[in-house]
């Protein structure tokens, strides 16, 4: 895949192949790539994406579900009318009842409080990371074979991340998806990817599982991103 805009080529000659439930983290500085990749896998061709072997680009359309850094929610309708607007697109047997139900226990499962009232909530009353984490739980209501998140932990402190990570690590598990997870921390690659791809200048220049790059890095920057990740950790714990 490349991606060209005016004169200028943005990703370049770029292959990503994702294992079937693997959690498959791209990681790279600001700039880089890594969120216009994930932006663009589901807009692919079927003669250019490769996923669990071989899946028709329609599949992936129904069985993908991407979530940004900022979201994407609707300003103008509150948590509650999107949530009865998920339900009804998936063609849900539920009661109203019983999906708000669903919904209220995954908010008290990722440390978000008074779940009853965040559904009256629009989301330009919600913080930032309360913001994330409810667009997170309303990707989960199709049910996606794939979870693509693009900095989902941005905006969240670190206990509150923490606590998101164990959760999305029971969900994936309990659900049996495969999640591609864009991120610029070494910490969560360290801690919770099956696989990373390094990505630089719209290239991936690195790729395999997690613990062998990590350990083993082969290009000079990856090697420098680990060693800034280890010396900003060295720091923050003193």
């Amino acid at each position: 895949m490349s991606i060209y805009h005016k004169d200028k080529t943005l990703i370049s000659s770029l292959s990503l192949e994702v294992e079937r439930y693997s959690f498959h983290c791209i990681v790279g500085e600001s700039g880089s790539g890594k969120s216009l990749l994930v932006r663009s896998i589901l807009h692919m061709t079927d003669d250019q994406l490769t996923y669990q072997g071989n899946v028709d680009i329609d599949l992936l359309h129904a069985d993908a579900m991407f979530q940004d850094a900022n979201s994407n929610l609707f300003q103008n309708i509150t948590i509650k009318q999107h949530i009865a607007m998920l339900y009804d697109a998936k063609k849900s047997t539920l009661s109203r009842a019983e999906q708000y139900q669903e919904v209220k226990t995954m908010m008290t499962r990722l440390g978000l409080e008074q779940p009853e009232q965040l559904l009256q909530y629009y989301p330009f009353e919600l913080s930032g990371g309360m913001a994330q984490r409810v667009a997170f739980i309303l990707s989960l209501i199709r049910n996606p074979q794939c979870l693509i998140l693009d900095e989902p932990t941005s905006a969240l402190d670190v206990q509150n991340r923490t606590k998101f990570m164990q959760q999305l690590m029971h969900i994936i598990s309990e659900r049996k998806m495969t999640v591609i997870f864009v991120t610029h921390d070494l910490s969560l690659v360290k801690d919770y990817a099956t696989h990373v791809s390094i990505m630089q200048h719209g290239q991936i220049i690195e790729s395999g599982q997690a613990q062998q790059v990590m350990h083993h890095p082969e290009r000079h920057y990856t090697q420098t991103l680990i060693r800034t990740a280890e010396r900003r950790e060295a720091y923050a714990t003193g």
